[in-house]
C-alpha cells in the first residue's frame, strides 16, 4: 500500500533511518514506484542483490533504508567507489525516495547517514552520480559539482 505524505509532515510520522542487511519489507513496492517514475536503479539493485554481486555487505559499505511509520520510504546505499580502483573514495549508490514521500526529508536523511557511515570508515570524500534532476538536491546536501571526475557528477569532502 503506499501512503501519501504532504511535504510538510503535518500529521505524517517522523521518518526513521536504519542500517539494513537484506532488502527489506515493502521494498516490491518501492522499486515499483521507481519504475514508474522511470529509474530503474532499484530493478538493478535487485537484480545485483539476487546475484550476488553487491549485497553492500563489503568493507566500507552499508545499506540504509528510511522509513515513516512501518512504510518503506527510501533506499540508500554505500560503497567503495569502483571508478576510482587507486583511490580509497566513498560512493553513494541506488539513493531512491517513494515519488509520494518526497521533500519529507527522507532523502535528506538518507544522504546524512551515508556521509556519516563514510566518514567513520575514514573515507576522504564521498561521490556520486546524479541525473541532472537532482543536481539541486545533492548541491543542497553539501556537494559541489565535479569537475573532470570520471563516472561522478558531484562530490562532497568528509571528515573537514
Amino acid at each position: 500500500m503506499l501512503h501519501k505524505f504532504r511535504p510538510d509532515g503535518a500529521g505524517q510520522p517522523a521518518i526513521r533511518i536504519e542500517r539494513i542487511v537484506s532488502l527489506p519489507a515493502g521494498f516490491a513496492e518501492l522499486a515499483a514506484d521507481a519504475l514508474g517514475d522511470g529509474q530503474r536503479m532499484l530493478a538493478v539493485l535487485e537484480e545485483d542483490w539476487h546475484a550476488g554481486t553487491l549485497r553492500f555487505d563489503g568493507w566500507g559499505d552499508a545499506l540504509f533504508a528510511a522509513h515513516a511509520g512501518s512504510a518503506l520510504v527510501g533506499l540508500c546505499g554505500l560503497t567503495r567507489d569502483p571508478y576510482l580502483p587507486e583511490e580509497r573514495v566513498a560512493r553513494l549508490r541506488r539513493l531512491y525516495v517513494l515519488r509520494a514521500a518526497r521533500r519529507a526529508g527522507a532523502g535528506r536523511a538518507l544522504v546524512a547517514a551515508v556521509a556519516a557511515q563514510a566518514e567513520s570508515c575514514g573515507y576522504p570524500r564521498l561521490r556520486v552520480r546524479a541525473p541532472v534532476s537532482a543536481f539541486a538536491f545533492y548541491e543542497s546536501c553539501g556537494f559541489l559539482r565535479a569537475v573532470g571526475e570520471p563516472a561522478a557528477t558531484h562530490t562532497r569532502q568528509l571528515g573537514a
